[in-house]
């Protein structure tokens, strides 16, 4: 007898849309595989979803909400519905970067429910990083460092300004390929990738705050006000910036934005955290990082002298998009061997 895993999808933007479309593509193979029928029984915005919350949370059966949103407060409604048996699969870093507590306390509730918190793609988009770090911890290794260019949309500048490309112009390009948060100015303060670094750090076991970033933006901007106002005033950064890429030119270097995660130096202490613009060798892996890649380099105890790189697209509706269906699939898949409710 098949089962069914009925889904809904919270964020009506460019992952949400990209998502509804993959999971048409692939449901139907995948019930006749698998045996379970993956339903979508909805899908709202941020300002409209509460009934579609509700209606999960104390529905029949299988259920799954993909966070698509970029909205804060979230953390209190993954809890929630964890709590009432709802799988959760997250696009939405807020949630798992804010305080400690919140994380906990999701981690918490999903142990004690036995429902899946899934956020694979909060990081890297579709690429296997969170898993990585997982596994290496689960089979008693130990994390000495995690390096990487995190922010698919400030590699997609950076690669830009190393070919001469006035900023403003790279900005309008990454924002029309949904590269950018809906703010830019999120993406330039350097507040998405200090979020990454933040969720990295807590699937290698550490603990860490937001403040505890030391972060550094790609821009010297103010928050607040008008983000179409910023987009088009973006032209005043051009001359500065075209500069220092041509002194880093002239070195044999190239600029990238990027994170840097450390242990605490003692025990029962926290992460030490850093993000912001390094000068790297031209010809070394992060120099050669292009477009709105990512890449990671991660060090642990047994891979110390030969860190494991993860590489790939870190950016974009599609991939990301990719990276929550497989996070589905893995619910769907666990359910039809019995695994969760």
């Amino acid at each position: 007898m098949s089962r069914s895993l009925r889904v809904a999808i919270l964020g009506r933007g460019r992952i949400g849309a990209a998502l509804q479309a993959q999971l048409g593509a692939v449901r139907a193979s995948f019930a006749r595989r698998h045996g379970v029928r993956i339903e979508l029984i909805g899908m709202a915005g941020r300002a409209d979803g509460a009934g579609l919350v509700a209606r999960l949370a104390t529905g029949p059966g299988a259920r799954l909400l993909v966070d698509a949103t970029a909205a804060d407060g979230m953390a209190a409604v993954h809890a929630r519905l964890l709590g009432a048996g709802v799988h959760v699969v997250a696009c939405n870093k807020k949630p798992l970067a804010g305080p400690q507590a919140d994380w906990d306390r999701i981690r918490r509730v999903a142990a004690r429910s036995g429902a899946a918190h899934l956020h694979e793609v909060t990081v890297g988009a579709g690429l296997p990083v969170l898993k990585t770090i997982r596994d290496l911890c689960d089979t008693g290794d130990r994390i000495e460092s995690l390096e990487g260019c995190v922010s698919g949309t400030l590699n997609f500048l950076c690669d830009a300004l190393d070919r001469g490309r006035p900023f403003a112009r790279a900005l309008s390009a990454a924002a029309a390929r949904g590269y950018t948060e809906p703010d830019p100015r999120d993406d330039l303060a350097g507040g998405d990738a200090a979020r990454k670094a933040i969720i990295l750090a807590r699937a290698a076991g550490f603990r860490v705050e937001p403040a505890d970033v030391a972060r550094r933006p790609f821009l010297p901007i103010a928050g607040g006000g008008d983000a179409a106002a910023f987009r088009r005033g973006a032209g005043r950064f051009d001359r500065p910036l075209a500069r220092r890429w041509a002194r880093a030119r002239a070195r044999g270097r190239r600029i990238r934005y990027l994170v840097r995660v450390l242990p605490p130096r003692r025990a029962g202490g926290r992460a030490r955290i850093t993000a912001g613009l390094v000068a790297v060798d031209a010809a070394g892996p992060f120099g050669r990082l292009a477009g709105p890649e990512n890449i990671f380099v991660v060090r642990s105890l047994r891979y110390h002298r030969h860190p494991i790189v993860v590489r790939g697209p870190g950016a974009g509706p599609e991939v990301t998009a990719a990276g929550a269906l497989a996070d589905i699939l893995e619910v769907a898949r666990a359910l039809a061997l019995r695994r969760v409710a």
